[in-house]
């Protein structure tokens, strides 16, 4: 459901006429402050204001459909189905009968892959628009989440029949097509469809993955840089032309790319990814110019540690210190806590070990579960010998996140540092099943099978299996 940001003044005019005929009061007028700074981001092209007006409008004048109807659109552009589905939602029970509407919260629950929710939906959108496209692509993404793929198939080629260039209908027959393994058909039908449709950005990505898959990282970056042009908001994208530059060795557009998410007032759930990427794929001394440029300008604590602790593992543990020390105060407390792990690794890493240690312990006295903590004195054990109590320290970073290879991966090297080899296997095995499709895990369980050809034929085809899972996960 993509929202060009130039369509925004429309919407805003559009919610000026609404207002003129409300009555005058205090929400009307809190409202009113809202539009106007709704309409002053939009000219500015300014996303994230113009999303923070939009809730600020809603709140204010929780009762009109169209206002939850234009921040739904702006929320699902940027790519937050869940709040975009909520917004939707709220805006259909204002206005039952609503066909547009309907149809937007169905191809949002599609979009999640939320099957059932779909159903439901496509069921009330039959009664208020009967023969709607949705209710039959409703059905084909429900034959597709069984493994029905010939169905799916079927469905999406009775609606491009009649709409041959539909986005919906064409995403649902790339991905039948590539869960019938013929991939190359699904890519021929992309590429035609994008050269009819240049604006169908749910085909652009799909294409991007297909590539992505086959490691053809420079078509991939071509049509990241296509994504990321026409909707400039969306993170997935984002990030997707970051590491394709990356990996084609593009660091011009790799890194101002990068500048360009990693704003000041950037959230730490996007400023972490980005800098994971500059770690893995951009070994260059400017990385760490710009992460101390980036640290200086963040407006609050919480980011700028972030890259603080980036510039610890990227080799400058001294900027990560001057970063950190001033927040660092003792005792540790809830305000300090990441603040003093930050700074015991930059210690740790400037080989003040003594002084590493006391802070580590200090801070996991405090809050046992602090991950940056953990990891830190985890690693530090490893580096003067003490294994054992770095599998004591991994094990416990583990619960507290699961979902981290970088993580699974220490306690891997934690039970080797012991000469417990049997659990170093045993921990890359849990996490490949766990975190599939992740290339350092298979990496390292492959470097465990060298000279077994048959075992790193099947570990091979269970990785490609992942990656085939990962292409298709969700549905739109």
């Amino acid at each position: 459901m993509p929202f060009p940001t130039h369509l925004i003044l429309r919407a805003a005019a559009c919610l000026s006429a609404l207002f003129l005929v409300a009555g005058c009061s205090s929400s009307d007028s809190r409202a009113q402050a809202a539009l106007t700074a709704y309409q002053a981001a939009a000219a500015a092209n300014d996303l994230a204001g113009a999303r923070k007006a939009l809730l600020q409008l809603v709140q204010a004048k929780d009762d009109v459909a169209d206002y939850w109807v234009e921040l739904g659109k702006l929320q699902a552009s940027t790519g937050d189905v869940n709040d975009a589905y909520y917004a939707f939602t709220r805006a259909y029970e204002l206005d039952r009968g609503n066909a547009g509407i309907l149809r937007a919260i169905t191809e949002l629950a599609l979009r999640s892959g939320d099957i059932t929710r779909a159903q439901s939906h496509a069921q009330e959108l039959e009664i208020v628009s009967p023969g709607d496209p949705w209710v039959k692509l409703t059905t084909g993404w429900s034959a597709y989440s069984q493994a029905h793929f010939d169905e799916s198939l079927a469905a999406a080629d009775s609606m491009l029949a009649s709409a041959p260039f539909d986005s919906a209908a064409t995403a649902l027959k790339a991905r039948s097509l590539i869960s019938l393994k013929r991939d190359d058909e699904a890519e021929d039908l992309l590429v035609k469809q994008i050269q009819a449709q240049p604006s169908d950005a749910g085909s652009l990505m799909l294409l991007a993955k297909i590539y992505v898959q086959r490691n053809d990282w420079a078509k991939a970056e071509a049509i990241a840089k296509r994504l990321f042009q026409l909707v400039p908001g969306d993170r997935e994208s984002a990030m997707l032309l970051i590491e394709a530059a990356f990996r084609t060795g593009d660091a011009t557009v790799g890194r101002q790319t990068s500048l360009r998410l990693l704003r000041p007032d950037a959230p730490s759930e996007l400023i972490t990814p980005v800098l994971d990427l500059w770690q893995d794929l951009w070994p260059s001394a400017q990385r760490v110019q710009d992460a101390r440029s980036l640290a200086s300008a963040a407006r609050g604590l919480e980011q700028r540690l972030i890259f603080a602790a980036f510039l610890s593992r990227v080799g400058s543990p001294q900027d990560a210190a001057r970063l950190a020390q001033g927040s660092a105060g003792l005792p540790v407390n809830a305000a300090n806590a990441e603040a003093n792990a930050v700074l015991a690794d930059a210690l740790s890493r400037m080989g003040n070990i003594a002084a590493a240690k006391s802070r580590f312990d200090a801070v996991i006295g405090f809050d046992p579960g602090n991950a940056t903590a953990l990891r830190g004195r985890s690693e530090l054990e490893l580096r003067i010998g003490k294994a054992a109590a770095a599998i004591v320290d991994a094990q416990k970073l583990v619960t507290v996140l699961p979902n981290s290879p970088a993580d699974r991966l220490l306690l891997a090297r934690a039970y080797s540092a012991a000469g417990n080899a049997a659990w170093a296997n045993r921990t890359l095995w849990a996490a490949f099943k766990d975190i599939p499709a992740d290339e350092k895990i298979f990496a390292a369980l492959q470097a465990t099978r060298k000279g077994n050809e048959q075992a790193t034929r099947e570990l091979q085809d269970e990785f490609d299996r992942q990656r085939s899972a990962k292409l298709n996960r969700g549905l739109l």
